[in-house]
């Protein structure tokens, strides 16, 4: 994946996602924002579509291309025909938040390192883990943990008490 490089020597361009305090570094390729799992940015809400926005690549500069029926807004504004990004930009899909930088990033926002077309799993970002049944499949946090840690405590306070009661029986 080629990076682009603005001519203001600025440097690297991303799309900050505020929510997340994450930034997606932008590049030639076209960067979608939506609903849908293949979307270098998704947004589950039922208000933004499955591909909402757009940003493109045209020359030395990124162009927010608006697809979804909802609206995409830029600075507030809705955004009608394609419009050219400028560092510090506001855009807002659904009830997301981004920015767009060029070059120095906030402090606190992480890189997401994007993946590679053949390795990359477009729903990685969205996938958390869910409540299951250790009953029907352990999760790996428990696989992980040394067998037997409360359960021998447990046994070992126990075998304690029995000891206790035999020998203040015994007298």
């Amino acid at each position: 994946m080629e990076r682009m490089n603005d001519d203001s020597g600025q440097g690297q361009c991303y799309l900050v996602y505020e929510f997340e305090r994450r930034a997606y570094p932008l590049t030639a390729e076209t960067f979608s924002i939506g609903r849908d799992a293949a979307s270098r940015i998704v947004i589950r809400e039922p208000s933004v579509s499955r591909v909402h926005a757009e940003v493109r690549s045209e020359g030395d500069q990124y162009v927010l291309h608006a697809n979804g029926p909802t609206g995409t807004k830029l600075n507030g504004e809705t955004v009608v025909t394609p419009q050219k990004l400028t560092d510090g930009d506001r855009i807002e899909v659904g009830s997301a938040e981004l920015s767009f930088r060029r070059g120095r990033l906030p402090l606190g926002v992480s890189v997401v390192d994007i993946a590679s077309p053949a390795g990359h799993d477009p729903d990685a970002m969205t996938k958390r883990d869910t409540i299951t049944n250790p009953i029907l499949a352990p999760t790996p946090a428990s696989a992980d943990r040394k067998k037997g840690g409360p359960t021998l405590l447990i046994l070992l306070v126990v075998l304690v008490l029995v000891a206790g009661y035999f020998f203040l029986m015994r007298r």
